[in-house]
């Protein structure tokens, strides 16, 4: 991909890495939401994603509705104030290492956009 801004705002899975390893592929292949691209540095900073307790946000939180993207299988909740920057590389973002494709699910519709900011906006506040 040669515009590698355009993946900001897009729901993609991707092996995140968790808390104790961080420079590593995480466990699971989960939902992410793309807040920011460094091109630059070739690397995303993604939220982490959840389809667990997606009745209640809390600050920083957003659900989207399986019936809103496409690629989604379930509700799920990005929690944006849980977000790390991962390498575009296949170890992170491809289901297998055959894989040569991103796992993209979608982007968010165009009437949440404002609620996406509101609930940026409350981690930055934070």
């Amino acid at each position: 991909m040669s515009n590698l801004s355009a993946l900001r705002g897009v729901i993609l899975f991707a092996w995140l890495p968790e808390d104790e390893n961080p420079h590593r592929p995480g466990p699971k292949f989960r939902p992410v939401f793309v807040i920011d691209v460094d091109p630059e540095a070739r690397r995303l900073l993604v939220a982490y994603g959840t389809s667990q307790r997606v009745e209640v946000n809390g600050l920083g939180e957003i659900t989207f509705r399986k019936s809103e993207i496409e690629g989604l299988s379930r509700d799920t909740k990005f929690c944006l104030g849980k977000s790390k920057w991962i390498p575009l590389a296949k170890e992170y973002l491809s289901q297998s290492q055959s894989a040569e494709k991103l796992a993209v699910l979608g982007t968010i519709p165009s009437s949440r956009v404002r609620e996406l900011w509101m609930r940026l906006s409350e981690i930055a506040d934070s």
